[in-house]
């Protein structure tokens, strides 16, 4: 007997079952949950949360607060759960959201940093965290933009323009090139790491947006510059680089799978596929070289895991890939048709539908890390000890950290996998 709303294939010789529209719910439900998006009367009100801590968190700053940048993807989730379901709740959420976001605003006219919006904020200490981060605050603009196409709202327009200006303030050049832009801004604390990702993403959302941004022909020009920078940077295996040192101008070969993706997939869109439609030859081409990498090394059990090193990984998988690839394969396969990338969908979903949390606060969502191991404080705080020092005076490549992201559960990787089961489900129907 064959139930609606089931896939079945083969998996590891057994046949394997994903509910769906089950799974999709439980994640829709908890996005609109209290621990998701803040429902205070604080000016945190709107906001989505980064992640919550399922035990007391490491560090003071693992503390629950508004991430600015979720808060941006929330926006452009809610207007297509608004579309998809014709339900004026979400369209009201996503309202809130972008109020959450402008308030978070600095004045345009203050030096260094005006336009721009904080990275995060700690509602229980009522406290910003002194820090601008570059692709967050790209995300915020283009959810703006997005928002107003659908209100007009002169507000979010010029809220978005801003931002804007303050990225091209933060861009980075090599000689009389753009190649991206610094990670963050910070007061007495340069800038060193540029993420190929971002330099790829930034200018997508950018040029996404470029009549509501107002770019003018040299701003065009260095986005460009900045996405074939990005794309040269990508491996002869196909995934890109963990970041690029700008002190040292050498790149970090670690295949962080959660960055490595998202040039193909992330809530703004499938930037290096809809960037050949804006004028980027090869970026499609770019797409399937990383997506071929990814079918690859996608764990039999259908996840991904969190560094790649050569011929090696580590041992743990991560919520996060597996809502990006399962979106990453989907578009692969509605544009080529070929099954592989569909059963590379599947599989992804089948992780998803296996390791969502089923039952309590968190139901619905996803720890950052699988397996999400169990270690006492001492324990956490002696691994952390040795990644910070590792991290500070040896010169290495292969980067594996992991401690702080145990007894976490992110706000993003549900985000994800809403498009994705979505998108999946509407294939299979």
């Amino acid at each position: 007997m064959e139930f609606p709303n089931l896939i079945y294939y083969r998996y590891e010789g057994l046949t394997a079952m994903i509910d769906i529209k089950n799974t999709l719910e439980k994640c829709i439900r908890f996005l609109q949950s209290s621990l998701c998006i803040d429902d205070s009367k604080t000016r945190a009100r709107g906001g989505f949360f980064g992640f919550q801590n399922t035990v007391k968190p490491l560090r003071k700053t693992d503390e629950p607060f508004i991430f600015y940048e979720i808060t941006g993807y929330g926006i452009n989730l809610l207007l297509k759960l608004n579309q998809w379901y014709g339900e004026p709740h979400f369209l009201n959420l996503a309202h809130d959201a972008a109020d959450c976001i402008i308030k978070a605003q600095i004045d345009y006219n203050e030096p260094n940093i005006g336009g721009a919006i904080y990275d995060r904020y700690y509602p229980a200490q009522d406290k910003y965290f002194p820090t601008f981060h570059a692709y967050p605050n790209a995300v915020c603009a283009g959810a703006l933009c997005e928002l107003y196409k659908h209100t007009k709202n002169p507000r979010l327009k010029e809220s978005a323009v801003h931002i804007k200006d303050w990225l091209f303030r933060n861009s980075v050049k090599k000689g009389n090139s753009c190649i991206g832009f610094n990670e963050f801004y910070s007061a007495g604390k340069p800038s060193q790491k540029l993420f190929p990702y971002e330099s790829i993403c930034i200018p997508f959302i950018l040029l996404k947006f470029q009549d509501e941004f107002e770019l003018t022909p040299t701003q065009k020009d260095e986005l460009f510059e900045s996405i074939r920078w990005a794309i040269s940077s990508q491996t002869d295996e196909g995934f890109f680089p963990f970041f690029y040192h700008l002190q040292k101008q050498k790149y970090n070969t670690t295949a962080y799978s959660h960055f490595t993706i998202y040039p193909l997939y992330n809530l703004m869109g499938y930037p290096l596929a809809e960037l050949e439609d804006i004028g980027v030859n090869t970026s499609f081409d770019t797409y399937k070289k990383c997506a071929q990498w990814m079918l690859r090394v996608q764990d039999s059990n259908g996840g991904f895991y969190t560094y790649y090193h050569g011929n090696k990984r580590v041992w743990h998988q991560q919520s996060p890939a597996a809502g990006q690839a399962l979106c990453a394969f989907t578009l692969m396969y509605e544009k080529t048709d070929d099954r592989r990338y569909l059963e590379a969908a599947r599989n992804a979903g089948q992780w998803l539908a296996q390791n969502q949390i089923n039952e309590g606060n968190f139901s619905g969502g996803f720890y950052w890390i699988y397996p999400n191991k169990k270690f006492s404080s001492i324990q956490k705080n002696i691994m952390y000890a040795k990644e910070r020092i590792k991290s500070r005076i040896i010169e290495y490549e292969q980067i594996d950290d992991v401690t702080v992201l145990l007894d976490k559960v992110p706000i993003w990787p549900v985000q994800f996998a809403i498009e994705g089961l979505y998108r999946l489900d509407r294939i299979e129907s």
